[in-house]
């Protein structure tokens, strides 16, 4: 095409290319549309393909200039960003300086992002922690205790309570005499002592009625204060005190249950006994601390990738990531607040990081992913599904391309993993899959 282009530099990433398109380019374009439009119109007094020029202009002339624009920018655009060695990162966005028209050439703008430009540091200089467990007696022992406290009857008692029993309370929190939102609960239920993940607030608050509620008797009415921390996600009572007023409804005790042949056929394990169960627990606990090896190194890998690779992203990969989270954070009803906000952007921002990496990680390996490899993934799994999973992949683009994307993650990671530094660390099982 006979065109011209320029390249300006703008913030961060954004490029500007100004595109100028001949006059004669667009003559061309629109003698090309006119002549498709004299063959297939129809009009009334005339056959087809037999209606005058002048006709065919007076009815369809703004329709054929569109058409003849729309072309020209789209393969001069592409044309001139191919010659320019640009990849862009977000949807141009177009501003027409001058129609092109049979005395002027077209002119117009594509604003854009592109991908920044970076080396890989050099993956032989990573070096990742990874746990080195071995599977023993005590590990084995543990696991199976853990799975009849699953399987735990509990029954009601009028002794006081102590650390592992289950308490059912309802309670109200008033600061300053004031109630705030979900200030109070009734059968409000947990274990005593038992472990709870969250930030500080949440386990502290835990440990508090913990504390307030052992060595209790049902019908038992307890006042405590408990100071909610500064940097609490809700502002309204960050750093404020709370004044709580609880009472003990029902104590009950945990009663495990003996390990007997009733027990072992809820796993399926017939005319069993203890060391049959046993084996197949350990059988078990070898295919979940594979998964968990998996998972820590995939973590590690992608860390020390972070840390090590620093560079611009593009802002709208960056917006995008921000909104697809935000809608699956919203959809699992939780409140987007100024802190939350902060966290999730800090999650886009690795994730976008991550995925330009991975990118650049596929470009110089050689890296690829084929139909093939998607269908011998599935078929190493359950074979009750296998056949409608094939079909899905078969049907569905999107979750072809999930799989598919799955398998190159998996294969960076495997890559990496075989060029880096090991440092071998000794753990326990449950110390590694908690």
């Amino acid at each position: 095409m006979n065109i011209s282009s320029k390249v300006n530099n703008l913030e961060g990433l954004k490029r500007s290319l100004s595109i100028t398109v001949d006059k004669n380019e667009y003559i061309d374009e629109f003698n090309k549309g006119l002549g498709k439009y004299k063959a297939s119109a129809k009009i009334d007094g005339f056959r087809a393909g037999k209606v005058p020029e002048n006709i065919i202009i007076k009815n369809y002339k703004d329709r054929i200039h569109s058409d003849a624009m729309n072309s020209l920018i789209e393969k001069s655009l592409m044309e001139s960003l191919t010659e320019n060695k640009l990849d862009t990162a977000s949807p141009p966005q177009l501003s027409i300086d001058q129609v092109g028209s049979f005395d002027s050439d077209l002119v117009f703008k594509a604003e854009f992002e592109i991908y920044p430009l970076f080396s890989v540091k050099k993956i032989e200089d990573i070096e990742i922690e990874q746990p080195e467990v071995e599977i023993n007696e005590t590990d084995i022992s543990e696991v199976i205790k853990n799975i009849q406290k699953q399987h735990i009857k509990w029954e009601e008692k009028t002794s006081k309570s102590k650390s592992g029993d289950k308490i059912i309370l309802d309670y109200k929190g008033l600061i300053g005499g004031d109630e705030f939102e979900s200030n109070k609960q009734d059968n409000f239920t947990f274990i005593i002592d038992d472990k709870v993940n969250g930030d500080e607030a949440t386990t502290g608050l835990f440990k508090a009625f913990y504390d307030n509620t052992k060595d209790e008797l049902p019908g038992s009415e307890k006042s405590f204060q408990y100071k909610m921390s500064a940097d609490f996600s809700d502002k309204k009572i960050a750093g404020k005190t709370i004044d709580y007023k609880i009472k003990i409804k029902n104590i009950y005790e945990g009663v495990l249950p003996e390990l007997n042949d009733e027990f072992y056929k809820k796993f399926g394990v017939e005319n069993s006994n203890h060391e049959v169960f046993k084996d197949n627990v350990s059988k078990y606990m070898k295919v979940e601390l594979d998964q968990k090896m998996k998972s820590i190194t995939s973590a590690a890998v992608n860390q020390k990738l972070l840390d090590q690779n620093d560079f611009e992203v593009p802002v709208h990969m960056l917006d995008t990531e921000v909104k697809n989270i935000s809608s699956q954070y919203e959809g699992m009803q939780q409140k987007i607040d100024d802190k939350v906000k902060s966290e999730l952007d800090l999650i886009a921002r690795k994730r976008v990081k991550l995925n330009l990496i991975y990118m650049k990680l596929t470009e110089e390996n050689k890296l690829t992913v084929s139909e093939k490899d998607v269908y011998e993934f599935i078929s190493k799994s359950d074979p009750a599904t296998q056949e409608q999973l094939i079909q899905k992949a078969k049907e569905d683009k999107n979750y072809l391309n999930h799989i598919k994307n799955k398998l190159l993650e998996d294969a960076i990671i495997d890559l990496i993993a075989s060029k880096c530094k090991l440092k071998k660390v000794k753990k326990r099982f449950l110390e590694v899959v908690n």
